[in-house]
This record gives structure tokens, C-alpha cells and sequence, in this order.
């Protein structure tokens, strides 16, 4: 199959981005699938029914215009948030096929969250009202001379462009009312969720400004100023209401809240999840240091806020400073946990015994884990036993003893499964679904490029069959390692292919041994992927996350240069021109700059995806405190005490607050010399730069600085045109849009072809 066709297939892979039961017997899940023809993403939806021996499922569906839906906790409500294309609003709730509820909210408010850092739909328990997350409604401005409506108001950051001032509403749907909270503070709230007590206790995640007013950005960063807080709603009689528009339905009540905080200054803690057994009802959250390295490892916590309750939270699972190989390496959790993440088994002698499980990073893969409720002991109940190098994902449970997973590898694309978990604590393992490998499977409209078809499911999974796919240690540098995708025809003709080096960003992410089809497609072009997972990367231990604070750009990039010397004497890569080459975005990108930087004969090329160049360029990141803590420097970051109403923004008294943290010329010497522009005049390697114009976390004049430099080093040597830079305007940091990541794909392997 050509290369165009392949990546094609691979890239259009469904991938489950959301499941749960629906009852007793059937799946619903969702899934992501770039189209190539229209160059979108659509969802699409299917239903599985659960029987034994064999699963019967529905066609693909796609959904329309759906923004986010949410369900009862006895599943017998579904709220759905609509968006139209002219722009319209709607809240509605259904009850099995039928339309119990709608409510134009157009002139409301603006558009509904449905991201995983802030979104909400939580449904009471004690009467019709469904409470979720919009964004507050603009200021119109009344005239010429008015000033309304410019206002300065920050964004939560990159990936979450737009969304600036989340207000948290309540439906009741019988009476067709709209309800909006008032908070008397600054603290901006999400991740809301209803006490099982009453619908005056509201349970959410407070975001709060740094000392400085700076409103952090949020997406893959969890220390930030942010914890858990309890909302208890004004009565009816403190109820304002508000008309807007002279339009009956923009009629909404506002209602004044109370605050309490329930964690403390120096924890960042977020995703709230309710537990009711009986009478005993218990809060969970998960925590980070707050300020430091940007993600590391997590604790679990439980507050027992039961009627009487003694309100003092405990630990259920602790971080983990540096276990030995094998053992639990800590939680490394996703933003937040499934909305249903609770299971339970009935014991021998002590009678019922509850779980949480969710899925975390556990070296160079992601497991799933069942975390007892009584004492925090930690299981892994996907172990890697045969071999095949699986990552898994729990997307939720029926609350009782089946947990609906997902599972990828390299070489195996998402598999849909059912686990269900024993007396014993045993987990048995039902694979219910499998994505086709062919675009032929999901849709029936012809690709946007004609290429010669073939019979695709077979020739793709055929191809996949042909990549090995292993974990290598790097030897004196542990816990570094590398993930290894290889031919096996290669192999069997004893031929070293050209390899590509492909670091993770982050830094404190982690590459994992999922299906990846970008890096799959890599190979199946005749290149041996490296993906090395370097000191500082989540999943080995907070020990070693913290170890690369202060060595960023010597610790990490010494990983990755050994991780390709140890591959050279392994005989799976080999020195000279044409043999390896690198890539990467982001802190991956930094890591590439140093390296063609730094040992300028080893590589044959680069492509680097907004890179971090230039560490003390910080003026437009959405996250300036990471040029700082990265590399060793402090960056203050306070959050308000424990039991704070927050009217105080700080715990730290305000003769003691710091002066402004300052890009001064002793600073910024220091980033500039662990940067990779201090080796740009080193550089021998063509370079490809593929930029996102709209990225808001690292600014694009970084990488446009970088290669206008390069530009002026390669006219040294005669070959200006060993440079090129893509831009994509419209594109944000992860540059993952349907075009610009097949333009990226293909560029880059024109690139490395060509070289």
C-alpha cells in the first residue's frame, strides 16, 4: 500500500473517547474519527448489547451538534447541552427515547463547557435539577463612548481559548428555571458536582489567580493554585432575578453563595467524585504539590462527609518516592477520574468492600487499578501477562463489580472491554468491540486523495502484524527507558533500518505503548520509532520526576543521546548518513533543538513541531512559571488556607508577598545558556519547522526566531534551502487539526526521505 493510504487508514482509526452502561446489558460508547474528505473530526456513537458468548452492536451514528451530555445517577435522566449551527442553545433532558424538558438558553449565557478541566453536568438527587457549566454572557456594549466590555479578562490557557469566566447554573427542569450562582470572590469554579444531601451543597474545583493576578494555564499542568471547595446555595429569599433583552426565556434567578475550602495551601487538588454506601457518603479528590514541576505524582484523598462526620480529609494513597522495579510507582492520573469510577465486591467476613478504579501511568505503560476504599491498598488488574505491551484507559463502571475499559497497543488498535471483578478480587476480561483498521469500516464516502484500494481492514492489520513492538531499558541510567517499534522483516533479512528518534514533551509526560498511528505509520515506511521515556517522565517514582528540575537540557537530552548509543550497540540502529534522524513538539522539540545542537554529527535531520527554543522568552505563555520552576528557579505559587470563604485570595501575608517575578538579565542568562539557540551556530542537519500560529503555551516567534537564525548559519555553508518552516495559522500547540496534522505527517516524511 502506498504511504499516503496507509497513513490514511491508520490516522482514521475510531478512537473511544467515552463509554458507559447503559444498563444491565449494554454499552454505549463514543469515538473520535478524523474524516478526510471534509477534513473534520466527527463523534460517532455506537451500542453494544453485552450477551453471552456473543456481542451485538449497533452502526456508527454520528452526533450532532451536541456539545456534552450527562446522566442521573440512577441513569433514568440524560441531559443533553445543544449548540446549533446558527448558534443556538439548548438544555434538554430526556427520559429514554422521550423529550421531558427543553430550555432555550441562548441569551443566557455563552457557550457550555464540555472540556475535562472544567466541565459539568450533575444531576440532584433529591429533585428535577441538573446543574452544568457555561461561560458568562458578554457585555453588549450600550454606546460609542462606552468602555464595557473591554475589560481585561484572562483565559484559562492553551486548549481552552475562549473560555474566561465559567458561571455554574441549575435547571430545574419541571419549572423550565434557570438558576446562576454568585460568588462573592475571585475564584473561578468547575468540576461541579451535587451532594447526595440536598441541592444546597454543591462540591467543585476552585481555580484562583497566582499572587501576581495570573491566571495560570491549566491543560496537563496539575499544580496550580487550585482545590476543592464546598458551595452551600442562599436560600430562596436571598434569590435576585435578572431580565436580559426583554426576552421572557434570557429570565434568570441568581442566587448568592458561601464558600468553604476543604484542602489545604499547598495541595492542587481537582476531580471531585461523590461515594454513597448507605448512610456513609465520602468526598474523593485527587492532589499535587502545588508549584514545582507541572505533573508528577498524585495522592487519592477521602473526606467522610456523612451526617456528624468528623470533617478531616485522609490519604487513601499516598506519593510514591522511589519504589523498587516492579513495585507500584504512584498515582499518574488524567485530569480527573471517570464520573463513575466506584466498584464492590462482597467478602467472606467482612461483608462488602468498595473500590475506586481508574487508570494510571506505570512506566512505559498505562494499567488500570483497583484502589481499596477501606485501607488505599493498590492492585494492578491489567497486568501485562502476555506479552503484548497494552495501555489502557477506564472510562467507567456500573458501580457494581463491571469496569468498562479500553486497550491499545502499537500493533493491536482500541479494543472495547468489559471487566468484571470477583469475590476473590480477581478481574476477569471480555473483549466486546474492536475498531476497524479501515476507514472502509466506518464511513462509505471516498477519501479526498484517490489511491489504488485494496481489500484495507486485511492489508492493514496484516501491515501492523509486521511491527515488534518492546520496552529497553537504558543501561546506567535507570529508570530511563525506551519504547522500540520495529519490522520484523527486518529482523528476519538481518537489515539495520534508518531510525527516528521521538521524545515526548512535557517534560512530565509519558510516552506510552498505545496505538499510535502517526508513529505506526513511521514504520511501517521502513523506520525503526524510538520513543524514549528520559528522566522526569511520570510513572517511575516522584523521585525521579524531580530529579530533572534544574537539568533540563543536560539531564534529559543525556537520556536521549544514550538511549540511541545504546541502540547503535544493539544493533538495532546504526552511525552515518541516512541512519537516524529525530523529532518532537513541545519539550520534545526543546530536546531536539539540543540534541542536533549538541552532537551535530549523529543526526541526519530534524523536524520540530513549536519547540521550545529560547527558555527566556516567556511574554505570551499561558504558563511563564514553567521557564522558571523547569530549570530550577523559583516561582512562587499561593492558593488560599484551608476553610478560607475566599475573600482572601492568599495565605501568605501581604508583607510578605514577593515582588514580581521579573525576566532579569542574570535569569535569563541562565535559560539562555540551557536553551537550544545557545547551539544554533552548531547546527549542521537540515531542519524542518512545523509551527501553530495560534499556540498560546509556547510563543510561535520561538521557533520563527529559530529559523530565521538557522537560515543565517546554513548561508555559511551554501544551503539555505536546508531550512523550512510550515506554519499553520489557525492551529493551536498541538497542532491537531485533520490538515495540519496529515500536512505535518507528510512533510515530515518528505523530509526525512529527502535527507
Amino acid at each position: 500500500m502506498s504511504s499516503r493510504s496507509m497513513y490514511f487508514d491508520l490516522a482514521e482509526t475510531p478512537t473511544p473517547v467515552s463509554g458507559r452502561f447503559a444498563d444491565k446489558n449494554i454499552i454505549q460508547f463514543c469515538a473520535s474519527v478524523k474524516d478526510h474528505s471534509r477534513d473534520i473530526k466527527r463523534i460517532l456513537t455506537k451500542s453494544i448489547l453485552v450477551t453471552s458468548p456473543e456481542s451485538l452492536q449497533t452502526s456508527f451514528q454520528e452526533v450532532h451538534e451536541i456539545i456534552a451530555s450527562g446522566f442521573s445517577y440512577n441513569g433514568q435522566y440524560r441531559a443533553i447541552l445543544r449548540e446549533t449551527a446558527d448558534k443556538k442553545r439548548y438544555v434538554e433532558i430526556w427520559e429514554g427515547d422521550r423529550l421531558e424538558a427543553c430550555k432555550d438558553v441562548s441569551d443566557i449565557h455563552g457557550t457550555f463547557y464540555s472540556d475535562e478541566f472544567l466541565s459539568s453536568i450533575s444531576f440532584s438527587y433529591k429533585d428535577k435539577t441538573v446543574l452544568y457549566i457555561a461561560e458568562k454572557k458578554a457585555t453588549q456594549n450600550k454606546s460609542k463612548e462606552s468602555t464595557e466590555g473591554f475589560a481585561y479578562t484572562q483565559s484559562f490557557g492553551e486548549g481552552l481559548t475562549g473560555k474566561k469566566q465559567p458561571v455554574t447554573f441549575l435547571f430545574e427542569w419541571d419549572k423550565l428555571k434557570i438558576t446562576a450562582l454568585s460568588i462573592d470572590a475571585s475564584i473561578l469554579f468547575g468540576q461541579c458536582i451535587f451532594s447526595p444531601a440536598g441541592n444546597d451543597t454543591i462540591y467543585a474545583t476552585g481555580y484562583e489567580h497566582t499572587y501576581e493576578g495570573k491566571l495560570l494555564g491549566i491543560k496537563y499542568c496539575f499544580n496550580r493554585p487550585f482545590g476543592i471547595w464546598e458551595i452551600k446555595l442562599g436560600s430562596s429569599s436571598d434569590s435576585i432575578t435578572e431580565q436580559g433583552d426583554d426576552n421572557k426565556d434570557a429570565k434568570v434567578d441568581i442566587v448568592q453563595c458561601q464558600l468553604k475550602k476543604l484542602t489545604p495551601h499547598d495541595l492542587s487538588c481537582r476531580s471531585p467524585r461523590i461515594f454513597v454506601a448507605g448512610d456513609v457518603v465520602r468526598l474523593l479528590w485527587l492532589s499535587n504539590p502545588t508549584g514545582g514541576a507541572h505533573a508528577a505524582t498524585a495522592a487519592l484523598h477521602s473526606l467522610d462527609i456523612s451526617f456528624g462526620a468528623d470533617s478531616k480529609a485522609q490519604t487513601l494513597v499516598d506519593r510514591v518516592w522511589d519504589p523498587s522495579a516492579g513495585e507500584f510507582p504512584g498515582l499518574c492520573c488524567d485530569p480527573t477520574l471517570s464520573t463513575s469510577p466506584f466498584l464492590q465486591l462482597q467478602t467472606p467476613n467482612n461483608g462488602p468492600e468498595h473500590f475506586v478504579v481508574t487508570h494510571s501511568t506505570w512506566g512505559s505503560r498505562t494499567t488500570v487499578l483497583l484502589i481499596s476504599l477501606r485501607d488505599g491498598a493498590v492492585k494492578d488488574i491489567a497486568p501485562d501477562t502476555d506479552g503484548k505491551l497494552f495501555s489502557w484507559t477506564v472510562f467507567g463502571t456500573d458501580n457494581q463489580r463491571r469496569v468498562l475499559c479500553c486497550r491499545s497497543s502499537v500493533t493491536t488498535p482500541y479494543e472495547l472491554l468489559v471487566g468484571e471483578l470477583q469475590d476473590s478480587g480477581d478481574i476477569s476480561w471480555k473483549v466486546v468491540y474492536k475498531t476497524p483498521v479501515s476507514s472502509k469500516g466506518v464511513f462509505s464516502i471516498p477519501l479526498a486523495f484517490p489511491v489504488l484500494r485494496l481489500d484495507y481492514a486485511s492489508a492493514v492489520n496484516e501491515s501492523l502484524s509486521s511491527l515488534n513492538l518492546k520496552i529497553i531499558p537504558i543501561p546506567d541510567r535507570y529508570p530511563a527507558e525506551t519504547i522500540l517499534i520495529s519490522h520484523s522483516k527486518s529482523q528476519a533479512d538481518d537489515k539495520v533500518l534508518p531510525l527516528i528518534l521521538f521524545p515526548h514533551g512535557g517534560p512530565h509526560s509519558t510516552s506510552n505503548t498505545g496505538f499510535n498511528a502517526g508513529a505506526a505509520a513511521w514504520a511501517l515506511e521502513g523506520y525503526n520509532i524510538s520513543m524514549p521515556n528520559y528522566t522526569g517522565s511520570p510513572g517511575y517514582g516522584e523521585k525521579h520526576v524531580q530529579a530533572l528540575i534544574g537539568k533540563c537540557g543536560s539531564l534529559d537530552v543525556e537520556d536521549c543521546i544514550e538511549s540511541v548509543n545504546h541502540l547503535v550497540k544493539l544493533g538495532i540502529a546504526e552511525q552515518g548518513p541516512g541512519k537516524i534522524f529525530v523529532t518532537g513538539g513541545s519539550h520534545g522539540g526543546f530536546l531536539t533543538g539540543h540534541l542536533i545542537g549538541q552532537y551535530p554529527d549523529v543526526f541526519t535531520s530534524a523536524a520540530l513541531r513549536n519547540p521550545v527554543i529560547s527558555s527566556g522568552e516567556i511574554s505570551t505563555s499561558d504558563i511563564p512559571d514553567w521557564y522558571y520552576a523547569e530549570f530550577g528557579l523559583d516561582y512562587p505559587i499561593y492558593s488560599s488556607p484551608i476553610f478560607s470563604d475566599g475573600t482572601s485570595a492568599f495565605s501568605t501575608p501581604s508583607s510578605e508577598v514577593p515582588p514580581p517575578r521579573l525576566m532579569t538579565p542574570e535569569v535569563y542568562s541562565k535559560l539562555f545558556l540551557a536553551s537550544p539557540i545557545a547551539h544554533v551556530e552548531k547546527v549542521k542537519v537540515p531542519v524542518l519547522l512545523l509551527m501553530g500560529g495560534s499556540d498560546e503555551r509556547v510563543a510561535p516567534t520561538q521557533g520563527i526566531g529559530y529559523y530565521h537564525a538557522l537560515k543565517a548559519v546554513k548561508r555559511k555553508t551554501g544551503k539555505p534551502e536546508d531550512v523550512e518552516m510550515l506554519l499553520f495559522e489557525d492551529q493551536n500547540h498541538s497542532i491537531d487539526g485533520v490538515v495540519a496534522a496529515r500536512v505535518s505527517w507528510f512533510k515530515t516524511m518528505e523530509w526525512f526521505r529527502r535527507n
